[in-house]
């Protein structure tokens, strides 16, 4: 989507949080095809951050609200649908433990991995 069809999107496109319009607005694109663009945009007036989708009819553009960075949305895309199976597993698990016990078990997990690279850099270096 070139520079002035976005603009002229923006324009017309207003905050969710104070009401101004989002012409200004510090735009991310998250995603982009022929006819659409998906985006993280920064309201110039508040700060407020929120997800819009601009198609070159002018549809899908209300603002939905976000506190995810564009880094962390392009982490969905391209993922598959949750299965039938997939929530039969997670109801077991959670007969089993508490969710609170499973995402300490993931965040100790993340860090040991984390600890693990750093190891390999500074032996690489």
């Amino acid at each position: 989507m070139d520079k002035k069809t976005l603009k002229e999107h923006l324009i017309k496109t207003f905050c969710y949080k104070c009401g101004s319009s989002l012409d200004g607005a510090n735009v991310v694109p998250v995603s982009e095809v022929t006819v659409a663009l998906t985006a993280h945009v920064t309201c110039p007036n508040c700060k407020a951050e929120s997800m819009i989708t601009i198609t070159l009819g002018g549809s899908g553009m209300m603002p939905v609200t976000t506190d995810l960075l564009p880094e962390e949305i392009k982490g969905f895309y391209g993922v598959t649908e949750i299965s039938t199976d997939d929530v039969l597993a997670l109801h077991t698990l959670l007969k089993k433990e508490t969710l609170w016990n499973l995402l300490q078990k993931k965040d100790k997990n993340l860090v040991k991995k984390t600890k693990r690279s750093e190891g390999k850099e500074n032996s690489q270096q």
